[in-house]
């Protein structure tokens, strides 16, 4: 089988992905596209991922959500029904049995959404994904304010009276990511722990307006959050996209390493 092959899937066969790697024992790494990144990812991140792992003798897909790269808009398919579509082809052509899925952002939340619908989702790969904020995130904020020098304090109120006033400021993040409530976002993480998914959860300092505190992830899924099948990894050095090569050969080297960890634990 060659190395990398591009698959056609979904509604009309117009869904485009890339499988890399020859089948394998353990999950297959799903990588859909994140936000308005095509499928290599940001900086190349999972065509670079994918050949990591191919080395490592473990197979991925990374693939184009409808409205992205080669893929146009679908009605009635989003990047959850695209992944299901994934998952069904993957298995039927491919022989796939178990799939781990997720990405940066938005890829991590299609992860999430679609690991707590269908079983055959036995990983997900939550790069600043899903968390609330609470007293360990306030509580990390203000130390943050309070090392500000006073320029920063005056750039921050008059950012603040623009935001007001509605004439300019950051756009609310919000606006781009669909969670459930907190107490349905508990109840599913325990759920999904409970089913023996394993989940990888890495918060960068460029999520700061979600994550500032490692033990904000307690907070947020309670006792679940603390089992062994659960690994998260607080890296305030690193921007939301891993510009820096430095910071991208860290993840990918531990996204490469807990995958081959769900490869041995598929063996034995």
């Amino acid at each position: 089988m060659a190395v990398n092959a591009i698959i056609r899937f979904g509604p009309e066969q117009r869904l485009t992905g890339v499988l890399t790697g020859a089948p394998a024992e353990g999950p297959i790494l799903l990588l859909p596209s994140a936000g308005l990144q095509p499928r290599a990812g940001p900086f190349r991140l999972h065509a670079e991922l994918g050949e990591r792992l191919r080395a490592r003798g473990i197979r991925s897909f990374r693939y184009d959500v409808p409205g992205v790269g080669e893929t146009p808009r679908l009605n009635g398919c989003d990047a959850q029904q695209a992944t299901l579509a994934a998952i069904e082809h993957l298995e039927a052509t491919q022989g796939c049995r178990s799939f781990a899925v997720g990405g940066i952002c938005s890829a991590a939340d299609t992860g999430w959404d679609v690991a707590n619908l269908d079983a055959r989702v036995t990983a997900v790969l939550l790069l600043d994904g899903l968390c609330y904020t609470g007293p360990w995130y306030h509580y990390a904020r203000m130390l943050d304010r309070l090392r500000r020098l006073p320029r920063h304090w005056q750039r921050m109120l008059r950012s603040a009276r623009r935001r007001m006033r509605g004439t300019g400021g950051s756009l609310d993040a919000d606006a781009f990511r669909t969670w459930p409530s907190h107490a349905k976002a508990r109840s599913q993480f325990a759920q999904l722990v409970q089913r023996d998914v394993r989940l990888l959860c890495i918060f960068s300092g460029g999520y700061a307006e979600r994550f500032m505190h490692p033990r904000q992830f307690t907070w947020s899924f309670g006792p679940p959050a603390r089992d062994p099948r659960v690994t998260m990894h607080f890296w305030p050095d690193c921007d939301h996209t891993y510009f820096g090569r430095a910071h991208r050969e860290r993840l990918m080297t531990t996204v490469e390493d807990w995958m081959v960890g769900l490869a041995a634990g598929a063996r034995s």
